[in-house]
């Protein structure tokens, strides 16, 4: 009795570990993104503080092009284009029409972690620090409003 009960135990000790790393592990739908998931696409978000605290509550657009090597960033108060380094995941201001203190500035640097692009939803999944973004679904950059 006292070895089924080891063997029982030691079974529902592989099970709950077994749970708990599928839970942990990440779904094949989404990944990190890639240039082909976002490139040409432009992406919007309802509150654009992922990207900097004054546009909190500000929606906000990002569009991907040059094969996604180039961002531009928009909202009712400006638009920040720049550079984009995939693998760090980075958006480089080189230009920006925000005022001080109302949007990204020239050489600010974006830094997004998490960085993942949903696939049957065709959204992308970012952080910055505490605060983690979903966008709606990107939608190709000639039919963008």
């Amino acid at each position: 009795m006292k070895g089924a009960l080891k063997i029982l135990m030691g079974c529902m000790t592989c099970l709950a570990l077994g749970g708990v790393m599928s839970l942990g592990g990440c779904s094949d739908d989404v990944q990190r993104v890639q240039a082909g998931d976002v490139n040409n696409r432009v992406f919007t978000f309802a509150s654009g503080e992922v990207f900097n605290a004054a546009l909190t509550h500000v929606t906000t657009t990002l569009a991907f092009s040059n094969n996604a090597g180039n961002f531009t960033l928009a909202s009712a108060n400006g638009m920040a284009s720049g550079l984009n380094t995939f693998g760090s995941c980075t958006l480089t201001v080189t230009a920006s029409t925000y005022a001080i203190g109302a949007g990204p500035q020239q050489n600010d640097a974006i830094r997004l972690d998490p960085c993942d692009f949903d696939i049957p939803n065709k959204t992308l999944v970012v952080g910055n620090g505490l605060i983690t973004a979903v966008s709606s679904p990107g939608i190709p950059a000639e039919t963008a409003p």
